[in-house]
């Protein structure tokens, strides 16, 4: 009887120690996971030092960091090997996360956090032709190019001979759309904020995107027709933009030419009108041209 009591106790002792180490097991794994199964933390990424805007944010700028679900900011980056050399859209602090967003890559992607003191954000409208086939993406860097044709006035003949303030002036046949085209100085070296259409897919959207879906976003692309490019300038750039392309859908008068994010130099153009395509370019003047200069 002894024998068998003492047989029931080491049992339960046994039982009780098992029960002590399964609560110990559960609360521990409970400290370590949600209700549904997912960890109380979250990798990001992180910047190890301050990153500028239009710095190109590659795996050595940055590290990964474990932190609370609730502190992760838009849309994360979860392993370094995303930061493939894309260039910031905006500052970055250090030790503050990196996100999809900042790196262009994201749906919610902030103009005013682009912007640096006393930049103004400008929009413009292209076509295939003058956003170079939609392959414009935020990051880059552009000049751009203005047409304009402009109407060439002559005295009417019954006040040629009048002083000038008392001439009159019409239109010279043939010349009433004289082009004239300019690289504005004022809007070279301009950054882009946001491209409405790119056929440029992130790496994220690439790596989200099966090849079978590359057709159909190809089929898309060849669909759109304009695309809306703003880049950081000033107000007197806005003025100049605004005086190209008054109205809202008129396209073409500017052109967006890409140039490397490392280019900072301004270039002194001349401008290129027809005389300056014959004098210095070697255009050939058709005969009938010539005749028509020396009749009297």
């Amino acid at each position: 009887m002894n024998r068998s009591n003492r047989l029931v106790i080491f049992v339960g002792v046994l039982l009780a120690i098992l029960a002590f180490v399964g609560i110990v097991i559960v609360l521990n794994q409970s400290n370590q996971t949600t209700g549904g199964g997912q960890k109380t933390t979250e990798t990001v990424v992180v910047a190890k030092a301050d990153i500028k805007i239009g710095d190109p944010v590659t795996p050595d700028k940055v590290q990964t960091a474990e932190v609370d679900p609730a502190a992760v900011l838009q849309t994360p980056l979860h392993s370094v090997s995303q930061a493939t050399g894309q260039p910031a859209l905006y500052a970055v602090p250090k030790g503050s996360q990196v996100t999809a967003e900042a790196l262009g890559i994201g749906t919610g992607i902030s103009i005013s956090r682009q912007l640096q003191p006393g930049e103004k954000a400008i929009a413009f409208q292209v076509d295939r032709v003058t956003g170079l086939d939609f392959l414009i993406q935020p990051g880059d860097h552009v000049d751009i190019v203005l047409q304009q044709s402009i109407t060439v006035l002559q005295p009417t003949q019954d006040t040629a001979s009048k002083p000038a303030g008392q001439q009159r002036f019409e239109t010279v046949a043939g010349l009433d759309k004289v082009r004239t085209v300019k690289a504005i100085s004022i809007l070279q070296n301009k950054r882009v904020l946001y491209v409405s259409q790119t056929r440029i897919k992130s790496a994220a959207q690439a790596a989200a995107s099966p090849s079978p879906g590359t057709s159909s976003q190809a089929q898309q692309a060849a669909t759109i027709e304009n695309v809306i490019i703003v880049i950081a300038g000033t107000d007197q750039d806005a003025e100049v933009i605004k005086f190209a392309q008054n109205d809202v859908s008129e396209v073409g008068p500017l052109t967006a030419v890409l140039r490397s994010t490392t280019d900072t130099d301004i270039e002194t153009t001349t401008g290129i009108t027809i005389d300056k395509l014959v004098s210095q370019y070697g255009l050939t003047v058709p005969g009938i041209v010539r005749q028509l200069q020396k009749a009297p």
